[in-house]
């Protein structure tokens, strides 16, 4: 290979570079400020308020959760809520940052997302409802530090 060419990949792998990095950037300053201690704190609130809702899911009434498939689905989607909210906040109490823990977030926004649907099929009894109001109000709480489209309001 000649000098020319590998000087030229090594400009366009440099051109590459800077793109990607301005491009996580952008991303990044569409976030809230990281705040390792409010993070935190949200995500510790997490772990009582999804330990009450799993506790809530299960002590409903046989017929209030939807579709016969979901009677045992959404009290497994609350036993895993609950341990990715645990795992989270141990992970941010550890001093892990906004890097270490996005792929945690999102993964628990997903299951999140998935609990709310079918919980929305269903005809839960009022403490169940205020279990996973609380469990939203945190989800919201942590959002702008984690999904860009939080501080817009975009889904």
């Amino acid at each position: 290979m000649s000098l020319a060419r590998i000087s030229r990949i090594a400009g366009l792998s440099s051109l590459v570079f800077a793109l990607v990095l301005s491009v996580s950037g952008a991303a990044r300053a569409d976030l809230a400020k990281w705040d390792q201690a409010r993070v935190t704190s949200i995500a510790q609130q997490l772990v009582p308020a999804a330990q009450a809702w799993e506790l809530a899911v299960r002590q409903e009434g046989p017929g209030s959760i939807g579709a016969a498939e979901e009677q045992d689905s959404l009290p497994m989607k609350a036993r895993t809520l609950r341990e990715m909210s645990e795992g989270l906040a141990d992970h941010l109490a550890k001093g892990e940052g906004h890097d270490k823990t996005l792929d945690q977030y999102k993964s628990m926004r997903e299951v999140a997302d998935d609990t709310e649907e079918m919980a929305q099929r269903s005809e839960l009894q009022a403490p169940t409802i205020a279990a996973w109001s609380k469990i939203a109000d945190l989800l919201r709480q942590i959002a702008p530090y984690y999904d860009p489209k939080a501080l817009t309001g975009d889904k």
